[in-house]
């Protein structure tokens, strides 16, 4: 048996695609391009600016390739496929699975197999008619191998859901990718139709690549179909608002083929949202002679299939199938394209029919498979055991290096050990997710928060109790505490979020201070649903022993009330007669103000500011109950109920003029904080007079264009990391301090090793 060949082909757009809805209003126009995607992106700083593509260093095309097609990109294939293959009524629900190490090995095996039979690129698509991969050896591998069980499992879906499947693949492959390589300023869409033996697929395919080095920086398969029944706007407009969306406001250069021109709609759209729009000669007058062998594939590419498409009697091939194949073989494409940036001081290059044979002999798991051996990355610094063992650790670094042509030579390789260690674990950005990811950055880093939530009791109690979103928060840090890459992506955890909390459903720049009071009240309201006696005995003993007048809304107290809740007590003093009142209020959070008139001051400065004598005069004037008139009122305010996690924010607005601006004052703080000068005279000089800081949130940038990281102690490596999306780096606790801080989280006692089980 011989596999059959799939063709990915360049083509311009079609007028249908071009058209846009009768009766649509010109001014309806910007209303339909989501301007508040691409205008809150993330603010990258000046000395980012690149003039050519920045990328990673890596030291085998094998670990490129599994950095990417990691098992959260798996997991996005076949979380589906379990309710599929049972037949029963909720076919589309999503299973929660996880990718064991046997079940990622078949499907490198598969991908292999694949592979195995080269990838050719250009206008010449002879190699279909030549293709000789001959599967008569590997039949039976393939009956057995579960990955394609199940992906064959999933062309029962509708077409719908098959598209949604492989966005999603699709988003976290390109999401990976924007950790490993940074685009230039040149960039151009392309489009392509699928062919199986000479006939052709309704899915089409769309890119966004890199003109200099032919990187592939994002994708989408789509059928033009679908599209118009979605919305009213027109295919082109939907594709690249999809391709352009992490991209723009950095002023890229977007070339497109010329069939898209629609009198330079398209360029008025794209203009107010940092893009500039340009179009070129119609991809059938592009001549291969003018591409060099390293953008060769941006012309098309031909390979083996090893699934059946379709009955060959039928109408159409299917859509699903092919989509997975193109993607898998992109990652492919991009893994040879930074592999030839990483070598290009080598003698002999590597040429992308050849790349491929040598990458399937790396990823095969039969010691039996003969095809070529690729040359390995930096093999000068690094030697390679020559060991096929998937468990094998990969090497990673976070160090960009520009790659300048106009240098001779290549930059000396750099050999760094991948971060990885548990709590340590970079967050994806899923579309101006930042905010959220700094957030779990340090709610991962509050070790008495993960210690109960991945006790083996407590997640046996959620589960009876079915705690959705504590569920979904446990899994992730489930994922970040355990798991083996060096990032996840939180694609459930923002999803089941942006269910139950609407006012995020968008990819607008969110305040990170908001997103965490709300994360901690529905995780608390959450938590209340479990039994008091299973699982908060002990903290409602202590509790009752304290005798505290400042219950939780039900009455019941949970982890997140035991570490977070604090209480202020304020005094209300008459200054005609001397009547005194006391009462208390319950907080979270303290928003602390920043002095006016200095571009520096310290934390102690704002808790004094937050904790001041106040006079209400005027119409604030209050009631005095013993005088019955208002009279002017002396406010002091003091912690009568410190939390255990004092979680501490910055309020960066104000007013200039008629505009809110944000105060961009160094606001100094340290990693001891002193809460005696605030304390009332009870607890002063005691356990909670002396907190220690183990997490800040930054933000860069202004009021509504900004980027969020985070910085958070390890209570394992006893050091501080950075944390920007999925981007890790270990810093000096010197480094910490900065001008952006916006939240500052401290603990009165220090965090020790965490015992979870299984650690």
């Amino acid at each position: 048996m011989k596999a059959k060949a799939l063709s990915v082909r360049e083509c311009a757009w079609f007028t249908e695609e071009c058209h846009r809805e009768d009766g649509l209003e010109d001014s309806q126009r910007d209303g339909l391009c989501l301007p508040n995607i691409f205008r809150s992106k993330k603010v990258k700083p000046l000395m980012r600016t690149q003039t050519g593509p920045t990328y990673q260093v890596y030291y085998t095309a094998k670990e490129l390739l599994l950095e990417v097609l990691d098992r959260g990109a798996v997991r996005e294939l076949i979380r589906r496929a379990a309710g599929v293959k049972s037949g029963g009524k909720n076919q589309n629900r999503e299973q929660s699975v996880d990718v064991s190490e046997g079940e990622y090995a078949e499907v490198l095996t598969w991908f292999s197999i694949v592979l195995q039979g080269g990838l050719s690129v250009g206008e010449n698509h002879s190699f279909g008619s030549k293709l000789s991969l001959k599967l008569d050896g590997w039949q039976g591998v393939l009956k057995r191998n579960s990955f394609q069980t199940n992906l064959l499992s999933l062309t029962r879906l509708e077409d719908g859901d098959k598209l949604e499947i492989l966005s999603s693949f699709c988003s976290h492959i390109t999401r990976r990718y924007q950790a490993l390589y940074i685009p230039g300023p040149n960039l151009a869409v392309k489009k392509y139709r699928l062919v199986y033996q000479q006939r052709l697929c309704s899915l089409h395919l769309a890119i966004l690549c890199d003109l200099n080095s032919g990187f592939i920086c994002n994708v989408y398969l789509y059928c033009p179909e679908q599209l118009q029944k979605q919305s009213r706007k027109t295919v082109v407009e939907q594709v690249l608002g999809h391709l352009l969306r992490p991209l723009c406001s950095n002023r890229h250069r977007v070339q497109l083929d010329k069939s898209a021109w629609m009198e330079g709609r398209l360029t008025d759209i794209f203009s107010t949202l940092g893009v500039d729009i340009s179009f070129a000669p119609s991809a059938q007058q592009t001549s291969e002679d003018s591409l060099s062998g390293l953008i060769a594939h941006l012309q098309g590419w031909t390979g083996p299939a090893l699934f059946p498409l379709t009955d060959l009697k039928g109408p159409a091939v299917d859509v699903f199938l092919p989509g997975i194949w193109a993607a898998l073989h992109i990652i492919c494409i991009n893994t040879f394209v930074l592999h030839t940036l990483q070598s290009s001081g080598s003698r002999r290059q590597v040429h992308l029919p050849e790349f491929t044979k040598g990458l399937a002999s790396q990823l095969a798991v039969d010691s039996s498979v003969t095809v070529p051996v690729l040359q390995r990355l930096n093999s000068t610094s690094y030697q390679e055991t020559g060991s096929t063992n998937l468990s094998k650790q990969r090497l990673n670094t976070s160090i960009p290096i520009q790659l300048e042509k106009e240098k001779r030579g290549r930059s000396s390789p750099v050999r760094l050990q991948r971060l990885n260690r548990p709590g340590v674990c970079g967050l994806d950005n899923s579309g101006n997710s930042c905010y959220l990811n700094a957030v779990l950055q340090c709610l991962c880093s509050t070790v008495p928060l993960v210690e109960n939530l991945l006790n083996p009791d407590t997640r046996k109690e959620l589960a009876r109790s079915k705690c959705r979103v504590a569920e979904v928060f446990v899994r992730l840090l489930q994922e970040m505490w355990f798991g083996k890459s060096s990032s996840c992506a939180p694609v459930e955890a923002r999803s089941m979020l942006t269910s139950i909390l609407p006012q995020f459903n968008n990819y607008s720049q969110q305040d990170a201070q908001e997103l965490l009071l709300f994360l901690l009240n529905t995780l608390h309201e959450d938590l209340k649903k479990v039994s008091k006696r299973q699982i908060h005995s002990s903290l409602r003993q202590q509790r009752q022993a304290q005798n505290r007048s400042h219950a939780t809304a039900a009455g019941e107290p949970t982890i997140v009330s035991h570490l977070f809740e604090g209480q202020l007590s304020y005094m209300t003093l008459c200054m005609h007669c001397d009547h005194q009142a006391h009462s208390t209020q319950t907080f979270t959070v303290l928003s602390l103000p920043i002095p006016t008139g200095s571009i520096k001051c310290s934390i102690q400065d704002c808790l004094s500011l937050f904790f001041e004598q106040t006079i209400l005069t005027g119409g604030e004037q209050m009631l005095c109950s013993v005088c019955g008139l208002r009279r002017e009122t002396a406010v002091l305010t003091c912690l009568d109920k410190p939390p255990e996690i004092l979680m501490l924010h910055l309020k960066r607005f104000g007013c200039k003029g008629k505009n809110q601006v944000k105060l961009k004052n160094n606001v100094l703080f340290s990693m001891r904080l002193d809460l005696n000068p605030f304390l009332s005279s009870a607890l002063q000089n005691g356990v909670y007079s002396s907190y220690r800081l183990y997490a800040v949130v930054n933000h860069s940038g202004h009021l509504n264009m900004g980027h969020y990281t985070a910085a958070c102690h390890s209570s394992l490596t006893r050091t501080w990391h950075c944390f920007d999306d999925s981007a890790v780096r270990e810093v000096q606790d010197s480094q910490v301090q900065s001008p952006n801080a916006y939240m500052l989280l401290y603990s009165c006692k220090p965090f020790q090793k965490p015992k979870i089980s299984g650690l």
